[in-house]
């Protein structure tokens, strides 16, 4: 059980040896304060997402994005005021489609965007793959602390329940980072597979890696086929913020209850409680924090897919 409290940190130290990225590892004992700003230079959401790739897909999303509104305002320059007008109305409904603060009605068409060919079958399942093994780490990290603790004298419990909450904090912070890149590339995915789609001639084979969603012709349920799936990836992405905060709560609520058995034990021992409390209540804001940037990153590459969408349906316009 006490090698799990490393594991998010050493996870952490391999991938920044890895990229060349260097932190100052050194900590002033007795200084809670310097210890949490060390953390949180060692551990942040944005330097996880930078290692795990995800800034390079939104920039190529981004790219395709200013690449084909660019190709929608060539091709609407040669039509009708009349027809200029319909795609301008286009736009607007799928750009309304991909705000994912706004509640719409998916439609009977969407539901085509649950169906993934089996043979790409490793795409489909990943995200749902990497939200049951991350709400099985934390669960796994917070379950039996209470056993932990037990006999510990204070400063023990105080510096075991520290390490916990410590590799919770990182790992959580992990998990959440990578599930974002993954939502992130599976939209630079639906991307090309709807470009991919649109260039093919009748004689030619749409790449397969390519082709995971049976793309529908009508472009406001291509949009709503984009929306749900993101939609699904988000919501996997909350349950594993949900499944680290529960397990900092557990933790702490863990601690709580041995601290009081020793202070009973023994009344003159009075530790410090209102760091450890301070240092989960911190962690537990930063993983609220972490999963915002992270879904507004997922609402920034279903954006980008806007003039996608449309551009391509004017191939045959």
């Amino acid at each position: 059980m006490q090698v799990l409290e490393y594991v998010g940190k050493e996870t952490m130290d391999l991938l920044i040896s890895e990229t060349g990225i260097e932190i100052e590892k050194a900590r002033k004992e007795g200084d809670d304060q310097s210890d949490e700003d060390q953390l949180s230079e060692e551990v942040t959401f944005d330097r996880c997402f930078y290692i795990y790739g995800g800034p390079e897909q939104l920039e190529e999303l981004e790219a395709l994005a200013s690449h084909h509104a660019l190709l929608f305002n060539r091709r609407k320059a040669k039509l009708s005021a009349e027809q200029k007008s319909v795609f301008d109305g286009k736009l607007k409904e799928v750009q309304q489609i991909f705000d994912l603060s706004i509640e719409i009605d998916a439609g009977a068409d969407s539901n085509k965007g649950k169906t993934i060919k089996k043979g790409n079958a490793g795409s489909g399942d990943e995200i749902k793959n990497l939200h049951d093994s991350s709400v099985g780490k934390a669960a796994e990290m917070a379950a039996g602390f209470t056993n932990a603790l037990a006999g510990l004298a204070a400063n023990d419990i105080i510096q075991r329940t520290t390490g916990r909450l410590d590799s919770l904090h990182s790992e959580g912070v992990h998990r959440l980072s990578e599930m974002c890149c993954f939502a992130v590339s599976q939209l630079l995915t639906f991307g090309k597979s709807i470009i991919s789609l649109a260039n093919k001639t009748e004689d030619e084979e749409v790449d397969d890696d390519k082709t995971n969603i049976e793309w529908p012709e009508d472009v406001s349920a291509k949009a709503k086929i984009i929306r749900i799936n993101a939609q699904t990836m988000i919501g996997y992405l909350e349950a594993v913020s949900t499944s680290f905060t529960t397990g900092i709560s557990d933790v702490t609520e863990a601690y709580q209850a041995a601290i009081k058995g020793v202070t009973a034990e023994s009344p003159t021992v009075v530790p410090k409680k209102t760091s450890v409390q301070e240092k989960a209540s911190a962690f537990s804001e930063h993983l609220q924090a972490d999963q915002i940037t992270a879904i507004s990153k997922i609402q920034d590459g279903v954006q980008f897919l806007a003039h996608v969408v449309l551009s391509t349906s004017m191939n045959v316009a």
